[in-house]
């Protein structure tokens, strides 16, 4: 049932014949002008002041965007613009991997299953991590194809390309036996459970890569900025370890 409510007029035809009509989402006051039946929102509750780092952080502790939106009692729109600002103060990722002066380093390859919009839609994160530093070297988001596996070497320093690396069976993978010190090898072997740990660390604390989620991204950018979040503060990580 519509209320009267005490309001001096409407803002677009000066009319006094105005009553409430509900609320929003956020909880703002609608109200109706029933001469030109326009629908207004008055009293807009200003956006509380929000730290930051905090909503960042939020987003590597397996929080969806509607946990953050509701534990800040924030819009979704205030959630993607804060989201937006995290990944642009993040450093240079080039800057965080650790050179490679040594050449008995050793690097571990494989790829993680994830969704966009909906579980139809896979979207693969491949990775290089060293066993030594923990690190991830290179990173990219695609498809399973040798195209972007391609994509993934050409980020990977050179120097750590001289080092031997591991991998599993996968056929994408070949590419890398011509330079004489990649080896593909099963589970059993030990030899990439480093990397297999990485991917245990990130479905803990990211709920976008476990595998019966119901939170994951539904645009392909935001799943790319979670991701480049969370790999970036893990090497931050691993260089204040090590």
């Amino acid at each position: 049932m519509l209320a009267v409510t005490k309001i001096e007029q409407c803002p677009k035809c000066g009319s006094q014949n105005i009553v409430k009509n509900g609320f929003t989402r956020h909880k703002n006051q609608r109200v109706l002008c029933k001469d030109c039946q326009k629908t207004v929102v008055l009293r807009r509750k200003k956006t509380p002041l929000i730290d930051l780092k905090a909503v960042a952080r939020s987003f590597l502790e397996r929080l969806s965007l509607c946990g953050v939106s509701r534990v800040f009692a924030i819009s979704y729109y205030t959630v993607y613009q804060q989201l937006d600002l995290a990944c642009l103060l993040l450093p240079n990722f080039r800057t965080q991997v650790t050179d490679s002066k040594q050449t008995n380093y050793t690097l571990e390859f494989d790829e993680l299953c994830g969704f966009c919009g909906s579980k139809k839609i896979k979207q693969w994160l491949w990775a290089a991590l060293c066993k030594e530093t923990r690190q991830i070297v290179a990173y990219v988001i695609g498809d399973r194809s040798e195209k972007t596996f391609r994509r993934l070497v050409r980020k990977i320093p050179l120097a750590y390309l001289r080092c031997q690396s591991f991998s599993n069976h996968w056929k994408s993978y070949r590419l890398l036996c011509s330079k004489g010190n990649h080896e593909q090898v099963g589970k059993e072997t030990g030899k990439t459970n480093h990397i297999e740990r990485y991917w245990a660390t990130l479905r803990a604390r990211l709920s976008r890569y476990v595998r019966k989620s119901l939170s994951f991204s539904r645009k392909l950018k935001y799943h790319h900025l979670v991701t480049k979040l969370f790999v970036c503060n893990y090497n931050q990580e691993c260089i204040n370890t090590f």
